[in-house]
């Protein structure tokens, strides 16, 4: 009897138990559901939250728009398709050549390459693969767009007689400057977090704040303690970068950020010496670069958002 009347006692715990079982289950077939959920397909290939968020997390976006960041993960994939359709390829010899190029612009050894790699949480493997992705993009938009580009002698002198005054040419231009430096190694998130602290700066300028006081508190640059005074100058010893942001400012105007080997930087004109217009074909090369890179990034742009989307099936789910 005591084995019969045991049994449904037996019976209720296993019930209860087999109930959990099923709870569970379901519970983890429901986070299942939501983490692999497709949110968008490119040519019928899904792309899952888990992607999305994976994305985010090796991009360093986890708080970024949502839309933003499912737009950027298709165009990588689009990307990607189309290095694999031509059958670009870049050899190992390739990634040697450009991180030879890396260490020895930041005069790095392989120790303090590797270290400066690590601090950014990141091994020679990884670095490698994203330095392979980088140069099979480069040679996708040589082909597509970079060779299409021309800029023709009219254009060039059209753009000299409409911006003249950007030309002009002192015997001396005295500077301040606030620098953002960049890390060796850094990668195109973290820049962009840089570029963005720099344009606020420089939003803060224009809207009237003290360039002195600004670079006091902000600059990592020679002469921050001084207000960010760099001194006096001829044109001829300025970089090709800072002649170009502050060629045609008057005293007083905040130069666009501007990207050098040690960061980014913002430049205010504290006073000029002297005036002229510079020839136009002493600038012709220097204007012929400014509206081929300008072009290039138009193209670039509408080359991504319309020829590059029409080539492929992209669906956006609810």
């Amino acid at each position: 009897m005591r084995t019969a009347g045991s049994a449904p006692g037996m019976l209720r715990r296993s019930g209860g138990a087999l109930a959990a079982c099923v709870l569970l289950v379901a519970a983890s077939t429901t986070v299942g559901e939501v983490v692999n959920r497709i949110v968008a397909t490119i040519d019928g290939e899904p792309i899952t939250a888990h992607e999305l968020e994976r994305y985010a997390e090796m991009h360093g976006a986890e708080g970024a728009d949502r839309s933003q960041l499912l737009d950027a993960l298709i165009t990588d994939r689009l990307l990607r398709k189309e290095i694999q359709a031509q059958g670009i390829v870049v050899r190992d010899a390739d990634v040697d050549a450009y991180i030879g190029q890396v260490k020895a612009r930041n005069r790095l050894d392989d120790a303090q390459f590797e270290a400066a790699l690590r601090n950014q949480g990141l091994t020679l493997a990884a670095y490698r693969a994203r330095v392979k992705e980088e140069l099979e993009k480069s040679q996708l938009v040589n082909r597509e767009i970079r060779a299409r580009v021309t800029i023709s002698p009219e254009e060039i002198e059209r753009y000299y007689e409409a911006n003249r005054s950007e030309f002009s040419r002192g015997t001396g231009i005295t500077l301040r400057s606030i620098l953002l430096r960049v890390p060796p190694l850094a990668d195109e998130t973290e820049m962009a977090r840089i570029r963005e602290r720099a344009e606020e700066i420089r939003r803060q300028a224009q809207a009237g704040a003290d360039f002195a006081v600004l670079a006091r508190e902000h600059s990592e640059g020679p002469g921050a303690s001084a207000g960010g005074l760099l001194g006096t100058f001829a044109p001829d010893e300025l970089a090709p970068a800072i002649a170009a942001a502050v060629r045609g400012l008057r005293p007083g105007a905040v130069s666009e950020v501007v990207r050098t080997e040690a960061g980014f930087q913002i430049l205010a004109v504290e006073a000029l010496e002297g005036e002229g217009v510079r020839p136009l074909d002493e600038v012709r090369d220097e204007i012929r670069e400014r509206l081929y890179d300008a072009e290039l990034q138009r193209r670039f742009e509408s080359w991504l958002s319309r020829d590059l989307r029409e080539r492929h099936s992209v669906e956006i789910l609810p």
